[in-house]
């Protein structure tokens, strides 16, 4: 018989954009489905569930200019709200079970094998199927939205030791972003890889304006290195997504709200 000794719960339909116009579908696939790992996880009795949770859950951050593990969440989206409620429940697996967690808020990861087809997320992947596509790169509202940007290859080794170090038990740690940059420069960084693009500027969404975080505790913790500039890690994905196969982009065909859905999303 085997037993799973750690579990990874990666999994999220991660739209933050859309969840007010997904609601029961987010609260679905992302809450409800995070429910049925905690019970298994307890079921089961693994050693400890690592959780993914998001950057979002901050909000705004209560105006810091980094948002550190110790700032109180104020989700301000039903994603956000969602990731949020899963990690007080597995904290309260924790309480009442005895589950061992750690909960990783990484930010903006990307690279290779990222999903470039779902026109509602991934922006670094949206720009690349869209130029792909023969379609000019879009930019909500000013793009002076900061984000900070995170390689995979980077992530992997600290998501492990989220799993097996004792002193990660219980923890809650932000995942590198270690540089921030506004969404004009990750675009112009984009430009450089690809060659050049013609960019149109689309209505501005509800969002976070500026959402970096800290990243002390990622470094000092499980080892986190960042060793890929951005402009390196775009390289690597641009290379590899120019090698995929054709494939159409994924689009809801009916959202469960349509009041006031940005109009680049209508149907």
């Amino acid at each position: 018989m085997y037993f799973l000794e750690y579990v990874f719960h990666f999994a999220a339909y991660a739209a933050e954009g859309l969840s007010p116009f997904m609601r029961k579908f987010n609260w679905s696939n992302n809450s409800l489905s995070t429910a049925n790992i905690i019970n298994a996880c307890i079921k089961y009795k693994v050693k400890r569930l690592v959780y993914t949770s998001s950057m979002s859950v901050y909000g705004p951050g209560n105006g810091a200019d980094r948002f550190t593990e110790d700032l109180q969440p104020n989700p301000k989206d039903p994603y956000a709200i969602s990731k949020y409620a899963c990690e007080l429940d597995i904290q309260s697996a924790g309480n009442t079970h005895g589950l061992d967690w750690c909960i990783i808020r990484p930010h903006n990861v990307y690279g290779i094998k990222q999903n470039i087809w779902d026109k509602y997320r991934n922006v670094l992947g949206i720009w690349m199927y869209q130029h792909l596509n023969n379609k000019p790169l879009t930019i909500y509202g000013d793009g002076e939205q900061t984000r900070a940007f995170s390689y995979i290859d980077d992530c992997l080794e600290p998501m492990w030791k989220a799993a097996v170090l004792p002193e990660a038990s219980k923890e809650i740690v932000n995942l590198g972003g270690i540089h921030g940059c506004s969404i004009n420069e990750a675009m112009s960084v984009l430009q450089e890889v690809i060659g050049g693009a013609p960019i149109v500027r689309c209505e501005e969404r509800y969002e976070i304006k500026h959402a970096v975080p800290s990243y002390q505790k990622s470094i000092d913790l499980l080892g986190y290195k960042e060793t890929t500039t951005l402009k390196e890690g775009l390289e690597e994905m641009w290379k590899w997504a120019q090698s995929q196969p054709k494939r159409r982009q994924y689009a809801w065909e009916k959202f469960e709200i349509e009041d006031k859905i940005y109009t680049y999303w209508k149907n």
